[in-house]
């Protein structure tokens, strides 16, 4: 069974929010590599894509915005 943490479902939320992994990084208090490896192991882990990627600018894709 695949367990999400909260930590995992609130930088979610936050990059969605702010637009960037950069921006959430900034809000989280985080380095962006911490954000972006949470958020790759969580699609891993579910077996899609949550964000789409335009550069440095992000976008949840309809699995993301089902997910928050």
């Amino acid at each position: 069974m695949l367990k999400l943490s909260l930590d995992a479902l609130v930088t979610v939320d936050t990059i969605a929010r702010r637009g960037s992994f950069a921006g959430a990084a900034k809000e989280l208090f985080r380095v962006p590599s911490t954000i972006s490896y949470t958020v790759s192991k969580l699609e891993e882990d579910l077996g899609v894509p949550l964000f789409e990627r335009f550069g440095p600018k992000v976008t949840l894709t309809p699995a993301g915005e089902e997910l928050l």
